[in-house]
């Protein structure tokens, strides 16, 4: 069970221990520590060291907004909510977020026996445990995703060097002209997450393809192909019965369409241009990439020098012009890349 842990109490400054203000202090002084220290809310400390209240940021601002203070005249201890409702380090999470609810506060301080360590709200409470769900979907992501490639021994550390891409990519193409209120830090979470299921549709492939020791024929090759149009119908199941979770959406998108090309000569839909989604876009570039600096039974690993002239060849009609541009201005992320996840992959084998 999740505690209360220093990792989310708040009101410790950067030298370390816990910032608090006094009741005697005017309200303007404590806004301001609060300003100077970019926290939210104070533990107010009386005589003997002991807890008395708490002051948060925006019950002043409330309070000056309705005219009903004067900061620079008013007493901490006149506006500050007391008694405190406090809990350990040790508390748990769920515990302290049930305790707000029945009393409708949204601080609580955070007591080392009778000594305060700091303050723990109810956002950073929602905040941890958003980011634990988080987790756990990726997690989920991700194992699901290997489980599939477990089936194609060659692939390697496939997976953990494309989503690595993917993330060094979208980065690098938001700095672009008209991508940088397209790509944000919620795009390039979920495509760092969602990128590994990007050949989901291959459990649907019979052995005799997809674990071939050679280049595939013309009716193998089709068969082949058929995997991203499985893998997008999967997960367009999926999110039919989930339509708010927008990482599906991602992953359907990579899926379906990250073999499509932008002069519409890809599979399976044909699809041309922005037609493509970005993410598949994207992703397009970096999987073959991947497939290039790699080892196949049928093809030796190319340099990255090559590989890097192979994708230039392909601007405009295998990949997007400025996905490509993007590329080549962080090409040395990728090599870097691909030389540690590869070494670490061998070293754990």
């Amino acid at each position: 069970m999740m505690a209360v842990y220093k990792d989310i109490i708040r009101g410790g400054d950067r030298r370390g221990g816990v910032v608090t203000t006094a009741p005697q202090d005017t309200v303007s002084t404590a806004a301001k520590t609060m300003r100077e220290k970019r926290i939210g809310c104070l533990i107010v400390v009386g005589d003997d060291d002991l807890v008395v209240g708490v002051i948060s940021e925006r019950d002043i601002v409330s309070r000056v907004t309705a005219a009903m203070i004067d900061p620079s005249k008013t007493l901490v201890g006149d506006v500050m909510t007391s008694p405190v409702v406090t809990c350990t380090p040790m508390t748990p999470l769920d515990e302290v977020r049930k305790l707000m609810e029945n009393m409708h506060i949204r601080h609580v301080g955070v007591l080392d026996g009778s000594k305060p360590v700091g303050m723990v709200s109810s956002r950073e409470i929602i905040t941890r445990q958003l980011a634990d769900a988080r987790d756990v979907r990726n997690l989920a992501i991700f194992s699901l995703a290997r489980l599939a490639e477990m089936r194609d021994s060659e692939t390697g550390s496939h997976l953990e060097r494309v989503r690595e891409y993917t993330c060094i990519l979208s980065n690098q193409l938001r700095t672009r002209d008209g991508f940088g209120e397209v790509i944000d830090d919620h795009f390039v979470e979920l495509i760092y997450a969602t990128s590994p299921l990007h050949d989901i549709g291959k459990v649907s492939i019979p052995d005799s393809v997809l674990l071939k020791p050679g280049r595939l024929d013309e009716v193998e090759y089709e068969i082949m192909k058929t995997h991203a149009q499985a893998g997008a119908g999967t997960l367009e199941l999926a999110l039919k019965e989930f339509p708010d979770a927008d990482f599906l959406c991602m992953a359907r998108d990579i899926a379906g369409c990250h073999h499509e090309r932008v002069d519409g000569k890809g599979y399976p839909r044909g699809l041309a241009g922005k037609d493509i989604p970005l993410s598949a876009r994207v992703f397009g570039l970096v999987d073959v990439y991947d497939a290039l600096v790699s080892k196949r039974v049928y093809k030796d690993a190319f340099t990255p020098v090559v590989a890097k002239n192979i994708i230039i060849e392909g601007a405009g009609t295998q990949f997007d012009e400025d996905v490509v541009t993007a590329f080549l201005e962080c090409e040395s992320e990728f090599t870097e890349t691909y030389h540690r996840l590869s070494s670490l992959a061998m070293a754990v084998a």
